[in-house]
This record gives structure tokens, C-alpha cells and sequence, in this order.
């Protein structure tokens, strides 16, 4: 019920906002209307030898303001297509005239105060004007640092796009991700509001009272169970298993999980991000033209793992989700998911394979001699490309699969180290251990094993290593070797967890 009326404060606040706004407009167009007939009085008064002015002229100045402002119901329609040109925002565009404006927005109002008196929140209609609300309190500090208030009404595109130009790659590379981060995250909202709506008020009181990120992934009864009682997700599904021990798996209790089901045209329509898109639309027009050289190693990993993020993230609200989940439709996809860096066409493989990673001498030796593609992923790599690689990338790149590692924002300043923090928390997550003394790990550890071990048994060393000494998962993985093959690790103790092509976003609340 808290939530409940919160949301309802949100739609009073916003009524009032908005019918304050109309009053502005209206005020202003009659102003200007009253300022251009004065004017034109004098204007007629100097020149009393024509009969008669033009009607349209006398019309034309008061108008423009009104185009300019009710261009954003066009622009709407623009993002949810994903035509997100700043050109289809101009003042040329007169196509609704105030009248019809006006009587749209009090049509709006109207609604809105039935739905108040009545206690049930109405979701806007896509063929009405999207309003934006105020972020949820827990939800505002993943809004973006913009120089200038994102409200399409009020706020002239050419001077945030100015101030956008001038941000530093990394910084630049910061604000795509999230922007990218609160998209999702409103998509997320705006689906879970509609799942609401459809169940009725009964319904819908009582989800409002539990937590926004209480959605379970387990389907055991000891899952449930140890949920329940826990109060914490579990996105990897580790205790599935009746006979896992429970435990504490650290900050990725906290993430929200975004899968297929948010990824739908009707949330797009329905959310209130439409900003959003408009500013992820300037961000990626500066990309083209930001400047990558004179980075230190620093700020090239923290830069360009966020570029991989993004270019999958943006990947999938540019092409969708694929009905079926499988590793190729997902290969397929980020080798056609790319983005305009410093003036060229980068996907997310080239990005790992070229820039975050050294490419292998074999691969090297295959690459010469081919086409143009493989030239310039060379030519990638010798101006952009790592000279030391970091192993802990492998729990930073996300692909937005169920077995991926959580979305980060990574900075220049101590990326390493919060790559050394990304790892523990993923492995806190992901590994099983059994009170049968069975171990079980992640595909995704396991792919990447030769950058930490040479073997399995010196894998589970290295894994107890990274744990914290005290922590419960070391405690219990240590547990599990005494007295079987004198310590060593075998594959009768240690199984894998196939890899879940499954979509998947595990997201942050806060930034």
C-alpha cells in the first residue's frame, strides 16, 4: 500500500505539473498573439496603401511556438519506431495546431482525475501523449548527470547535444550506460504496471506491497523455501538443489532481473522514457566523433568494456529479443550489433577479441592476407587494443544471457579494482556446493580457466583464494575435499553448470 501511494502523490504531482504548463503555453501563445497584433496595427498604419494583409501571416509567429512544443507527440512515435532523428524535432513541423493541443491535454487531465478519485492508476494509451514521470525514491540515483533537466517541452536539443560533445570518452562512455541501465530499468517498471492493470486492484495492492526486485528464479521447493526465508534472489539459480547449502551470495541479491518479457513493443509505448531515447540518441551521435587517442591503459578498459556492454544492450532494443534462445541467434546478433566509434562500424566480438584481449599468434597468422574485415580488425587492435590484457574482463562483459555476470558502469579511476570486485561477487553467485560434497561451476569460469589455472584441480585453488577466508562458500568448497582423493579435485567432485543462453539483464537500482 506504501508504493500505492506513492505512485498516486506521483500522478497528483504530475496533474499539477502539467495543467501548470498549459497555463504557460496558453498564456504565451496569447501573449505573442496580442505582441504580433500590435505589429502588425502599426505595420498597417505605415502601409495604408495595400487592402488587405495576409490571414496566415497574422497566424504564422503564433503558432511556432505552439508547433515547436506539441512536436513531441510526433517525436514519440518517432522513438517507439526507433527513428530517433533530432531533425523530426524542428519547429517546421506545424502539423497539430494549439486548439487540437490543448484539447488533447485537458482530455488527458480529465482522465487522470477519474483515476484519481477512484483510486485506480490508469497506464497512458499509446495514442496519447507519454508523460514522464517522477522516478520511483529508490529509482533516482540512476538518473543521468545531464547538464540540462531532460523535458522535451522545455529544453532546446541543440545545447544538451552542445554539452554532450564536449564530454571525455570515458565520461561519454559512463552516460551511454546509463541511459542504456535506466531504459531498461523503465521498461521493466512500465511491464510490471501493465501485469498490474491487468489483474485488478485486489491484485495490484498486494504486489505494490512487496519488493520492486522480488521476482523469483527459483522453481525447487528448498529454493522457494530458502528464498522466502532469505529474502534474496537468486539469478543463477544455485540452490535449485534440494541438498544446497544455503548462504549468503552477496550484492547480486540486490539486482533486478530483466528477461523477455519487458522487451515488448506495448512497454515501449507505454513507458515514459521517450526521453531517454531521444538523449541515447545524442550520445551515440557523439560517439562518431569522439577523440581515442592519448588514453592511458586505464582508461581504455574501463572505456571500452562499457562499449561492449552497450553495444549488445543497444543490440537488443534495436533488433529485439530472439524467440528462441540459442548460442548461434546470439551470435548472430552481436556480430550485427555494432556501434559508430571515432568514425567506425565496431561490434562487440571485435571489441573482446581485438581490443580487450590480445589476439592468438594462429589467429594472427589466419587474419593476414584476407579481406578488408580482418585487415581493419588489426588495424583496431594496433590503435585501440590492450597492451596487457585483464583476465577479470570475463566478469564484466555482459551478453545479456541468463549465465552472464551483472551490468556495470566501470570508471577509469580504479577500474581494476572493481574488476577484482566484479569477480568475487560472480563467483559468490554462481558457484554450487552441496551438503553431498559436490561442487558445481559455471561454464562461463570454466571457458576462461586457462587465464587463472592450468587445470581443475589448481582452478578450485585459485577460486578458494579470491573467497574471503571467513566467508561461508570457502568454508564449505574446503569442506568438500577433505578426505576425498586426498584433497585433490576430480571430476567425480566437481561438475560443470551448462552455459543458459536464456535473455537475461541483471541490473543495478543505483549508480
Amino acid at each position: 500500500m506504501k508504493e500505492l501511494l506513492v505512485e498516486l502523490t506521483m500522478v497528483e504531482n504530475e496533474i499539477t505539473r502539467l495543467e501548470s504548463q498549459i497555463n504557460q503555453l496558453k498564456a504565451g501563445a496569447k501573449h505573442e498573439k496580442e505582441v504580433h497584433s500590435s505589429m502588425k496595427s502599426k505595420e498597417w498604419e505605415r502601409k495604408n496603401h495595400r487592402d488587405s494583409p495576409n490571414p496566415s501571416i497574422n497566424n504564422r509567429r503564433s503558432n511556432e511556438k505552439v508547433g515547436f512544443e506539441t512536436k513531441a507527440l510526433h517525436f514519440i512515435s518517432k522513438a517507439i519506431k526507433g527513428d530517433y532523428k533530432l531533425s523530426d524535432f524542428s519547429i517546421k513541423d506545424k502539423s497539430m495546431n494549439s486548439k487540437g493541443f490543448f484539447s488533447q491535454k485537458e482530455s488527458t487531465f480529465h482522465e487522470e482525475k477519474v483515476s484519481k478519485r477512484s483510486g485506480m492508476l490508469k497506464m497512458p494509451s499509446p495514442l496519447r501523449e507519454s508523460r514522464h514521470l517522477t522516478p520511483w525514491p529508490r529509482d533516482r540515483n540512476l538518473e543521468i548527470p545531464m547538464d540540462i533537466p531532460p523535458k522535451i517541452l522545455s529544453t532546446p536539443l541543440h545545447s544538451q547535444e552542445e554539452s554532450i560533445n564536449r564530454l571525455p570518452p570515458n565520461k561519454l562512455s559512463e552516460n551511454i550506460m546509463k541511459c542504456l541501465i535506466f531504459i531498461y530499468v523503465r521498461l521493466l517498471r512500465t511491464s510490471r504496471a501493465m501485469e498490474l492493470e491487468k489483474s485488478g486492484p485486489i491484485a495490484r495492492s498486494t504486489n505494490f506491497s512487496l519488493s520492486f526486485r522480488a521476482e523469483t528464479s527459483s522453481n525447487s521447493k528448498s529454493g522457494l523455501i530458502f528464498q522466502k526465508d532469505s529474502r534474496q534472489q537468486d539469478p543463477y539459480g544455485i540452490f535449485d538443489s534440494e541438498d544446497s547449502i544455503p548462504r549468503d551470495i552477496g550484492p547480486y541479491k540486490n539486482l533486478v532481473r530483466f528477461t523477455s518479457s519487458s522487451m515488448d513493443l506495448k512497454c515501449i509505448q507505454n513507458s515514459s522514457s521517450i526521453h531517454l531515447f531521444q538523449k541515447l540518441k545524442v550520445l551515440m551521435e557523439a560517439l562518431q566523433k569522439v577523440d581515442l587517442r592519448f588514453m592511458s591503459h586505464q582508461q581504455k578498459l574501463a572505456f571500452w568494456v562499457n562499449m561492449y556492454n552497450a553495444c549488445i544492450m543497444h543490440g537488443f532494443l534495436q533488433y529485439g529479443v530472439p524467440s528462441v534462445s540459442s548460442r548461434e541467434k546470439l551470435l548472430r546478433l552481436i556480430n550485427k550489433a555494432n556501434l559508430n566509434i571515432a568514425g567506425n562500424a565496431i561490434n562487440a566480438q571485435t571489441i573482446e577479441r581485438f581490443i580487450l584481449r590480445k589476439p592468438a599468434g594462429s589467429l594472427v597468422k589466419e587474419i593476414i592476407g584476407k579481406g578488408d574485415e580482418d585487415t581493419k580488425q588489426m588495424i583496431l587492435h594496433e590503435l585501440y587494443g590492450l597492451e596487457t590484457p585483464d583476465p577479470n574482463i570475463a566478469f564484466a562483459l555482459c551478453c545479456g544471457t541468463r549465465s552472464s555476470p551483472a551490468v556495470k558502469i566501470y570508471k577509469a579511476d580504479g577500474v581494476t579494482a572493481e574488476l577484482e570486485r566484479s569477480k568475487l561477487e560472480y563467483l559468490q553467485a554462481a558457484i554450487v556446493v552441496t551438503s553431498t560434497k559436490r561442487i558445481a561451476l559455471p561454464e562461463l569460469l570454466l571457458r576462461n580457466m586457462h587465464d587463472f589455472a592450468q587445470d581443475l584441480g589448481s582452478l578450485m585453488e585459485w577460486v578458494c583464494l579470491q573467497l574471503p577466508t571467513s566467508g561461508s562458500l570457502r568454508k564449505s568448497i574446503v569442506d568438500c575435499f577433505r578426505g576425498v582423493h586426498g584433497g585433490k579435485a576430480s571430476s567425480a567432485v566437481v561438475e560443470k553448470i551448462p552455459y543458459d543462453f536464456e535473455f537475461q539483464y541483471l541490473l543495478p537500482m543505483s549508480n
